[in-house]
């Protein structure tokens, strides 16, 4: 209750102090659980064609993208659809689920709740140098994928690559 009472509000956008470079995409985090008592996080995502993670579950969040600029395909549990700009896809805990970006570019606010699972994305990303997108890696080295594997299993994520 008291934490509550001492939170501050926040109001955020996208800058190079709150933003990283996340493999080939670039997130800018709004708000954090930090921010929120652990309720919810909320990530501007500025994705690129080709770089999306395998097939996964979330044992304890929910994702759910609200796509601003771009089109994204969803497979979850047995549905498969197609956003564009304006869209709302909600992606429930435990539901397999995957994403692809099917427009070159790509842009949502990825809302997780509760907070928690973006810190995999700020343990592994790097100080934004540019709001645009980073250049593509040449090469992802096999280790980091395992180093961020490790740490999605930490915090309840099953990668399903089968799928």
């Amino acid at each position: 209750m008291i934490e509550t009472l001492l939170r501050s509000p926040v109001m955020q956008k996208p800058t190079l102090d709150n933003s990283i470079h996340y493999i080939a995409h670039t997130f800018s985090f709004l708000v954090t659980g930090k921010d929120t008592g652990n309720s919810f996080a909320l990530i501007h995502c500025f994705f690129r064609k080709g770089f999306t993670p395998p097939p996964h579950f979330h044992k304890y969040e929910d994702e759910s993208f609200y796509i601003l600029d771009g089109i994204m395909e969803f497979n979850a549990g047995d549905k498969k659809f197609t956003g564009g700009v304006g869209e709302f896809i909600v992606l429930p805990k435990n539901v397999p689920h995957s994403f692809n970006v099917v427009t070159e570019t790509a842009k949502a606010l990825l809302l997780i709740t509760p907070a928690g699972f973006e810190t995999v994305f700020k343990e592994f990303g790097k100080p934004a140098k540019t709001l645009d997108l980073p250049p593509v890696p040449d090469n992802l080295p096999k280790e980091l994928f395992q180093q961020i594997h490790n740490r999605c299993v930490e915090l309840g994520n099953v990668w399903m690559p089968e799928i």
